[in-house]
């Protein structure tokens, strides 16, 4: 371990973010997630090293070794994984297990002992990678579901300093979380972190009642702050919502990207009414339950006819796991049989794009739409609704249709908040978000535009830091 005294910031996530995002900083050309804005931000500050995943496989498994890139403050450090670590880690135990778990899709999860034995291995492989790279007073924070036991290996490894830990997805409830048979474990491991954060209160509480159920510990409120000890070991548990560069997704700052009409070559449609969808191409964002919400409002209401389009963006997503394959055929499937079946001469009601698009093009085609549907059958956050509300304008701002069961519902209350199992039902508040008057639709902007604000990407990692700042040492 290297001795220093002044404290960075170490963020550690299973993939280390693109070096683009770094090198392009300020130009407007890398998409950026909020974590990566954010987690850079207070980087600069006091510098800080990044560590991951490099994305890059190698045939055979590599024991050791690291690389480093600089990006002035910032340092990228990465290791590589073997094409069978890749497999039964990433693939197999993170995105067959863990993910449709943590989701609430309990038909979906895979138990398999051979990927638990892998993610083990490798949360172990990343510690000991990490810790010669480590200075006493560093600040760690772990970034999500796929580095659960990353704390209890840095502990085991002799790290007595600060460990934080924040869950970008949903906490199931207790008896869905039972399901993992490695659930104790996955939990004592969780509480080798000095701080977790979550999203919402609802996952705070999902969370405390998995640790009740599988570990019988102590839940306690003290000066303000949420507590669970077990074993002699005492974890502060935080409610941290993430959010956005609201600035980023200015169209004002965008002038010289094209705009929704452009790239569909809708210039000889002015008055049509545009309807978007923005996701990965992932089954708990619920495209083909959105795909048959439209349909439906089609059916509903035939006087909207060549009126209304929907544009359908979806980014490519776990490409060789097979429930995402699945995914990809039943949409593009969806989206055959309704154009089929309603299109006219010059129109076609579905536009859908399988490609990814730059920040400063999602933000004109948000500032050119109409009616944004963020209907998830489950999301930690969702971060396309806060995007949305911040590339309105103030004269005549788009609507928000927002599911139920987003992390983003519980404060942007002045959505049109649906239950996206109900298609009927959300069909409907889709075609009332279609007719809104101007003067409601004003006042749902001004009020989520103050969310978006006052949960900025900024904030999540300002409050996050601070929080883990005032925790004690071991």
């Amino acid at each position: 371990m290297v001795e220093n005294r002044r404290q960075r910031l170490i963020a550690v996530s299973n993939r280390v973010p693109p070096k683009a995002s770094f090198e392009n900083q300020g130009k407007g050309e890398a998409a950026a997630g909020g974590l990566v804005t954010a987690v850079r931000a207070a980087m600069e500050q006091s510098g800080g090293l990044w560590f991951g995943w490099s994305g890059r496989s190698t045939r055979r498994r590599v024991s050791a070794g690291h690389t480093i890139t600089d990006f002035g403050q910032i340092q990228l450090a990465t290791m590589d994984l073997s094409d069978d670590e890749v497999s039964l880690f990433y693939l197999g135990y993170a995105n067959r297990t863990l993910w449709p778990l943590l989701h609430s899709f309990p038909t979906r999860v895979v138990i398999r002992r051979d990927t638990y034995r892998a993610y083990r291995r490798i949360n172990r492989r990343f510690a000991e990678t990490l810790y010669p790279l480590l200075q006493p007073n560093d600040l760690i924070w772990v970034q999500d579901f796929h580095l659960f036991h990353l704390g209890y290996e840095l502990r085991q490894l002799g790290w007595q300093g600060r460990l934080g830990f924040f869950l970008h997805v949903p906490v199931p409830s207790a008896d869905v979380f039972s399901i993992l048979p490695w659930a104790q474990n996955t939990l004592e491991a969780l509480l080798q972190y000095d701080l977790v954060g979550l999203h919402t209160d609802r996952y705070l509480r999902n969370l405390v009642d998995s640790l009740d159920v599988e570990l019988g510990g102590e839940f306690h409120v003290e000066d303000g702050g949420n507590y669970y000890t077990y074993d002699g070991h005492t974890a502060q548990l935080g409610v941290f919502p993430i959010g956005i560069d609201p600035d980023a997704f200015n169209p004002r700052a965008h002038t010289d990207t094209p705009s929704l009409a452009d790239e569909l070559m809708l210039a000889d449609m002015p008055d049509r009414k545009l309807i978007l969808g923005v996701d990965r191409l992932d089954y708990t964002k619920g495209i083909p339950h959105r795909l048959r919400i439209f349909e439906r409002m089609l059916e509903r209401h035939p006087n909207l006819g060549s009126e209304v389009l929907y544009v359908q963006i979806s980014s490519p997503s776990r490409t060789r796991v097979p429930e995402y394959i699945h995914e990809k055929e039943q949409v593009e499937r969806l989206v055959g049989q309704i154009n089929g079946r309603f299109s006219q001469t010059g129109w076609v009601p579905i536009r859908y794009l399988y490609r990814s698009y730059a920040q400063s093009e999602l933000a004109n085609f948000y500032h050119d739409t109409d009616v944004c549907l963020v209907t998830p059958l489950r999301d930690g956050m969702n971060l396309v609704a806060k995007e949305f509300v911040a590339a309105q304008g103030e004269k005549s701002p788009g609507v928000l249709v927002l599911s139920r069961f987003t992390g983003a519902a519980e404060a942007m209350r002045d959505a049109v908040i649906v239950n996206p199992y109900d298609i009927e039902g959300t069909a409907e508040a889709t075609y009332r978000a279609l007719r809104m008057p101007v003067a409601e639709r004003r006042r749902r902007n001004r009020s989520l535009t103050a969310v978006v604000k006052r949960d900025s990407s900024q904030n999540w990692s300002d409050s996050f830091c601070a929080a883990l700042r005032r925790t004690s040492i071991r």
